[in-house]
C-alpha cells in the first residue's frame, strides 16, 4: 500500500483519520486499476449509514474531499457532516462543516466562523467530532463507504 502525504492544516487532523483516508483511497484505486480507470487529483469520500433517517436517527452521513497539489502532497479540502432538519418535511442538510481550504467552519447553531480567529473552539469541536467519527468507523456503523473523483 502506498502512503499518501497530507499537508498540515489549522485543525489537528489525526494520523488515524489520515490512515483511514489513505487505506480507503488505496482500496478504491486498486479497483479502479482493475477496471482500467484513470486516477485523479481530487477525491470525495462518502461515509453512509444507509438506515439513517429523519424518524429513527442513526449515524449521520459524512463527506470528506481531498485534492493533490503539484508537489504530490494532498490537501484535506473539507469535512462535512449532514443531518436531518425540519419537522414536517425534514431535509438532509449540512450540520457541521470544516472547510479547511477556505479556513472557516460551520455549525448549524453558529453559522460560519473563521478558523483563524476561532481556532481554539474549532480545534476542540473538531477533536470531539473526529474521535466520535473514528469510533463509528471502528464499529462498522457506516455500511456504505464510497469514493468518487
Amino acid at each position: 500500500m502506498s502512503v499518501i502525504s497530507f499537508t498540515p492544516t489549522l485543525l489537528p487532523v489525526s494520523n488515524k483519520l489520515k490512515s483511514l483516508l489513505n487505506q480507503t483511497l488505496y482500496d478504491y484505486l486498486t479497483q479502479a486499476i482493475l477496471l482500467n480507470q484513470q486516477s485523479a487529483d481530487r477525491y470525495t469520500f462518502n461515509f453512509r449509514d444507509t438506515s439513517y433517517d429523519a424518524e429513527n436517527g442513526g449515524f449521520r452521513p459524512v463527506e470528506i474531499a481531498i485534492s493533490q497539489q503539484s508537489s504530490g502532497e494532498w490537501n484535506i479540502e473539507y469535512i462535512t457532516e449532514f443531518a436531518y432538519f425540519g419537522s414536517y418535511y425534514p431535509e438532509l442538510e449540512r450540520s457541521m462543516d470544516f472547510d479547511i481550504s477556505n479556513n472557516c467552519w460551520f455549525t448549524s447553531h453558529n453559522s460560519w466562523l473563521s478558523l483563524k480567529t476561532h481556532q481554539q473552539d474549532a480545534k476542540e469541536l473538531y477533536q470531539l467530532w473526529e474521535g466520535n467519527f473514528l469510533a463509528y468507523v471502528d464499529m462498522d456503523a457506516y455500511d456504505q463507504i464510497k469514493v468518487s473523483c
